[in-house]
């Protein structure tokens, strides 16, 4: 079966909804490993990534922890799932040059291409904000 997006993209997903679900308050990741149930070093891997990008801002100390760099309505699923590596494209034949075979226009290539357009536009118009959700919503 093929998936566009893997497990860590949903994990990242879901690390910065439940961060804009309390948008000034830190967490650990360890919390955050237990709360979301992502495995700790899974949860750091992608705090990690989140962090490189400026997603989110992490403090070290007894009062430190893990929390969004901006506003949620501020970050787009696009900018997150970027930041985790979503280089994929829907199909290899709009990837890399000369892949396809068949002549232009090729009626697959353009269907992959307005596909992959549609997807691309809708995660660049949602922000976490619209994913937002806290420990309440688990209940």
């Amino acid at each position: 079966m093929f998936y566009l997006f893997n497990k860590e993209y949903d994990y990242a997903i879901r690390i910065c909804g439940f961060l804009a679900g309390a948008p000034e308050k830190k967490f650990s990741i360890r919390e955050l490993s237990k709360k979301l149930l992502i495995t700790l070093p899974f949860a750091t891997k992608i705090i990690y990534k989140l962090k490189i990008s400026g997603i989110v801002i992490t403090e070290r100390g007894k009062y430190g922890g893990v929390l969004l760099a901006k506003s949620p309505e501020n970050i787009t699923l696009f900018e997150i799932l970027t930041a985790i590596g979503l280089l994929k494209k829907i199909s290899e034949c709009i990837t890399e040059d000369k892949f396809c075979p068949l002549p232009a226009p090729c009626k697959i290539h353009s269907f992959f291409m307005d596909e992959e357009e549609i997807i691309f536009t809708k995660l660049k118009s949602l922000s976490i904000h619209e994913f937002k959700f806290t420990e309440t919503d688990f209940k």
